[in-house]
């Protein structure tokens, strides 16, 4: 058995071309060196270090030398490998540019990505402060020397005391002055009961039937006004606006002569002469009817409790009486306001 060794080896002429990773030396030079190998065998023999283009090297010794067969002719072999060797380099740089392609686009949807993201914190979240970069700097836009007048921390609070205050009165003001609006709670934990909503408040009117109430007796006091004025045309005109003016119906050109005030005068005397009898000849036929006295200095005896006074009816028969009287005074006051709808 055979130890080789090799401490240090001396070659001629070493692979010095290189093209795509491979060694490309003449096939036709081979260099034979004698390599000592007795120092790390310790034995006599050596070897010879023979240079093949395009296969490496090769150790042989040098009794082999010449059973090394001829390198002049190269295999198909070598052949098959170089031209696979080639097409997969096309191949290596077509993929090559496709993924430097596709990295790049990625790298560009990245940056829109990062850009679109900035843009929309910075959009949702005003108070966050600004990021810059060091080298990058600017001018305030509040302290620029024409930016406006602004006030202090101190009058602005003041100002902001006085505005609260204002409003507070006005909200005051405004419920004082309107009732009927509603009360509106702005803290969820008040409550309490209303008013006019409470289970034992009367019921009351919607705005509608108010309304609609309202618009009927306006109707009926202008219809009854319109009768009254129709049926005593001798009532004066009130006059409700000093601005306005007409003329007078009794003193008008075409209006009928009327009496004197000699005449008037005398007609008004025999009138109230004609009442007195009137009203005598009335208490002498209905003795019943109590007398009225209008003078608190007058008095008399009863005529009707005098001792030779006829006998008068009881309490029942009185009362009874006296309730017949009275629905029939109702019944002729009833007729006489559906014979007389303009009184």
């Amino acid at each position: 058995m055979r130890n080789i060794g090799t401490d240090s080896s001396t070659c001629a002429n070493v692979n010095k071309n290189v093209a795509s990773g491979r060694k490309t030396n003449d096939v036709d030079a081979i260099t034979a060196t004698n390599v000592d190998v007795s120092a790390g065998t310790g034995g006599e023999e050596s070897a010879v270090l023979v240079n093949v283009g395009g296969r490496g090297d090769a150790i042989v010794f040098s009794d082999e030398v010449e059973s090394v067969p001829s390198l002049d002719e190269e295999s198909d072999d070598d052949d098959d490998e170089d031209s696979w060797n080639s097409e997969s380099e096309d191949e290596e740089e077509d993929v090559d540019e496709e993924f430097d392609e596709l990295f790049a686009e990625r790298l560009r949807i990245l940056a829109d990505c990062r850009a679109l993201k900035n843009l929309a914190e910075a959009f949702l979240h005003p108070e966050q402060p600004v990021k810059a970069i060091p080298t990058t700097f600017g001018r305030n836009y509040f302290d620029r020397p024409s930016a406006p007048a602004v006030m202090d921390d101190e009058d602005a609070d003041e100002e902001a005391e006085i505005l609260e205050d204002v409003e507070n009165l006005k909200k005051a003001a405004r419920a004082y002055l309107h009732p009927e609006v509603g009360v509106r709670v702005e803290d969820t934990t008040l409550f309490g009961r209303n008013y006019f909503e409470r289970p034992s408040a009367p019921e009351v009117e919607t705005f509608e039937e108010a309304e609609e109430r309202a618009k009927i007796l306006a109707e009926a006091a202008t219809l009854k006004k319109l009768a009254v004025d129709y049926m005593h045309p001798e009532v004066g005109v009130r006059k409700v606006d000093g601005e306005m003016f007409g003329r007078n119906y009794f003193n008008r050109y075409s209006a009928p002569e009327t009496e004197e005030d000699e005449f008037a005068d005398e007609r008004a005397e025999i009138l109230a002469e004609a009442v007195a009898l009137k009203k005598s000849a009335v208490a002498y036929l209905h003795p019943e009817v109590g007398v009225c006295s209008e003078d608190a200095t007058l008095f008399g005896r009863n005529y009707f409790e005098r001792a030779s006074a006829p006998d008068v009816e009881s309490m029942e028969e009185a009362e009874e009486k006296a309730k017949i009287l009275a629905e029939a005074a109702a019944l002729k006051h009833l007729a006489r306001d559906y014979m007389h709808p303009e009184v």
